[in-house]
């Protein structure tokens, strides 16, 4: 393959202007296809050489696409010489959206569990209050009319109980996630001072944002997995 020595807008040009005639090849076989009438009378397509035509076309294409490739690699290698600082400030505001993007979805799931728990405080409170309005009518008297009761509040234990358990997994989760957010956004401040102090250290520093950030999209899979697991009880 030929190197780019073309400047960059005949490059996109050829690029272009080779694609557009893959187009007009499949299309010129797809309505001479159309259009033939057969070998009696009318126009024969030549597969062989509408192939040959059509390969010759998309290796230019793929040719053109690598040299356009390389030119922009070959800039981008060029501006990283010569400025680096550029792309440590592009990777750092990259960051930062990643880190406004993390702290928004915390936030949501915040909110949700704070809805959580207000909803199972109240169905606590309810099951703890005493009966609730008047008996429904139709009720029999006597023996079972004692037994109800029983039955009633033997349900109402196992749900209590049941909900006291679902809310204690949801105090934890979300003690879990105030930790890991406490320990892990101001390290991630930390790193992007430093890596803006000293860009000749990038290499390290992203793989340490990297894992840091691997370990928050982590937290908030196992977030997500108990959410699954708790939702048919809400």
């Amino acid at each position: 393959m030929a190197t780019p020595t073309n400047s960059s807008g005949n490059l996109i040009d050829e690029f272009e202007e080779s694609f557009q005639q893959c187009l007009s090849i499949l299309t010129k076989d797809e309505g001479a296809a159309n259009g033939g009438t057969g070998a009696s009378g009318g126009l024969i397509v030549d597969k062989d050489e509408g192939r040959a035509e059509m390969e010759q076309a998309t290796m230019r294409f793929i040719d053109l696409a690598r040299q356009t490739e390389a030119f922009f690699l070959q800039k981008r290698f060029l501006l990283s010489a010569l400025k680096p600082e550029l792309l440590v400030k592009e990777e750092i505001n990259e960051l930062r959206l990643e880190l406004a993007r993390k702290e928004e979805l915390i936030k949501r799931h915040n909110d949700k569990i704070s809805v959580w728990q207000s909803m199972l405080s109240d169905l606590q409170g309810w099951a703890q209050s005493p009966a609730q309005g008047p008996a429904p009518s139709g009720l029999p008297n006597g023996n079972q009319s004692g037994q109800n009761p029983q039955v009633g509040s033997g349900g109402t234990n196992a749900s209590m109980q049941q909900q006291q358990q679902i809310l204690q997994h949801q105090q934890q989760l979300q003690q879990q996630l105030q930790q890991q957010q406490q320990q892990q956004h101001p390290q991630l401040q930390q790193q992007l001072q430093q890596q803006m102090q000293h860009p000749l250290q990038q290499q390290e520093e992203e793989s340490e944002i990297e894992y840091e950030i691997n370990t928050i999209n982590r937290a908030n899979e196992k977030r997500d997995d108990m959410e699954i697991i708790w939702q048919p009880y809400l």
